[in-house]
This record gives C-alpha cells, sequence and structure tokens, in this order.
C-alpha cells in the first residue's frame, strides 16, 4: 500500500505579525509625527551658533528616517576649527549636535589667525586666546594642513608650547624652529637653545633648576644653550665679556 504523505502546513501567523511590526515601524520612522521639531546643540561657541543655526534649519520638519546625520556631520565639520561633530536623533522629533572643538596652544608668527592644536595640526582659527605662545616656523614653510611633511617636529612643538605656558604663565613665549628644526623657546627678553625637540621634559627641567637657583639668569646673559643638557652653557652680553 501507499502511504499517505504528511501535510506540512505553514503558519502564517508570525509572518504577518513581523510584517505588520515592520509595516508599522516604517510608519512611524516616515511618518510626520516624528519630524524633526527640537534640535540641541552641545559645546557650540557663541561664534559659531549662526552657522550651526543654518545647518540645522534644513532638519526642520524632516521625517526622523530620512535624516542623514554624516551629511549634517560633514556640513559642520567644514569649518576647519571643528574637530568633530555628532548627531543623533529620535523618533520623539528630537535630534542633538555634540561638537568639539580643536584646542590651540601656540599663534603662528605674522599671521591673523593660524594656530597650532594640541595635537600639532595647524589650522585657521575664528578666534584665539591672547596668552598662547607665538610661533615662528621656518620661511617659506607651507602652513595649513602641511605638519605631516614638515621638516619640523609639530607634535614635539605643541608639547613644548604647553609646557613652557604651564611653567611661565605671565611671560610672553616665543617659540622658534629653523630650516633644520632646531628650537629656541623666548621667555620673555630671554633666549633659551633647545635644539633638536627631543628630551624637551628634561631640558625644561633643567631650566627651571636653574632658574630657581638664579631668577636672573635669562636676563643677565645672552643665551643659555640646553642642546646638550647634560652639558649646559651661556653665552654672556657683549657688556660683560672681559
Amino acid at each position: 500500500m501507499r502511504q499517505k504523505r504528511k501535510r506540512t502546513r505553514v503558519r502564517l501567523g508570525p509572518f504577518l505579525w513581523l510584517l505588520l511590526v515592520v509595516n508599522t515601524a516604517a510608519g512611524l520612522l516616515f511618518s510626520p509625527i516624528t519630524s524633526i521639531a527640537r534640535v540641541w546643540v552641545d559645546g557650540a561657541k557663541p561664534f559659531d551658533q549662526p552657522r550651526l543655526s543654518r545647518i540645522l534649519g534644513g532638519l526642520q520638519g524632516v521625517p526622523c528616517a530620512l535624516v542623514k546625520p554624516r551629511e549634517v556631520e560633514s556640513a559642520v565639520m567644514s569649518l576647519p576649527e571643528v574637530r568633530s561633530a555628532e548627531l543623533t536623533r529620535n523618533i520623539f522629533g528630537s535630534a542633538r549636535l555634540t561638537v568639539r572643538y580643536r584646542r590651540p596652544v601656540a599663534r603662528v608668527r605674522n599671521t591673523d589667525n593660524l594656530a597650532l592644536t594640541i595635537d600639532g595640526v595647524l589650522y585657521p582659527a575664528n578666534e584665539l586666546p591672547e596668552e598662547l605662545p607665538i610661533l615662528e616656523l621656518p620661511r617659506g614653510e607651507p602652513h595649513v594642513y602641511a605638519t605631516i611633511a614638515a621638516p619640523w617636529r609639530s607634535v614635539a612643538i605643541a608639547d613644548l608650547a604647553v609646557r613652557a605656558r604651564e611653567s611661565w604663565p605671565k611671560e610672553p613665549l616665543l617659540i622658534q624652529v629653523d630650516d633644520r628644526g632646531s628650537v629656541c623657546l623666548n621667555i620673555g627678553t630671554g633666549r633659551v637653545v633647545l635644539g633638536s625637540p627631543t628630551d624637551l621634559g628634561k631640558k625644561l627641567g633643567i631650566l627651571q633648576e636653574r632658574l630657581e637657583k638664579n631668577p636672573a639668569e635669562l636676563s643677565n646673559v645672552a643665551e643659555i644653550n640646553l642642546t646638550a643638557p647634560e652639558n649646559p652653557s651661556i653665552i654672556r652680553k657683549k657688556s660683560q665679556v672681559p
């Protein structure tokens, strides 16, 4: 006798429920009910608020699912001063933009607004603190975004700017970099030759020790040379040379 084949019943219930959930979710995401009505901004600087308002104005009334965060973030980061931007949104009509700006540690000499960041990047800034150290680059050195291929070590120089300002918070500071990448630190009217930007922590430590023992040393000599920190030397002013 031929055996009867068992019929397999297709259970449509779970599939119908899944389709219902997907359809409902899609309807909510694309529905005008989820349109962006409020945008919160964290970290915006006052000078940048009008620009951000123009960018974010395009989000008003756009359903949540149609908002393209990467496009908005890219527009926000078109300003070189912006380091990062992140946009989040939800189906309840709210969005939040978080903006982070570059941290300047030195201002490039003879420029209106070119600054060096803590991570060694040069960028044009809209505003800079007055107390920043001044940075003098080699002649003809390309400026913006050229630090990777530059003959000077931008990250080390940025670190020097931070350390020097912390050590001498009220003194005018000038950091000079020559064509070979050699560095000089000018503190007020005093000049300190640091040579290559290596062992900067050690060189500055020795300088601080000398100035603690003799606070007037920088003003009494023409130059302190710390190229070889274990064997520092000084050049006396012409009036002091016998």
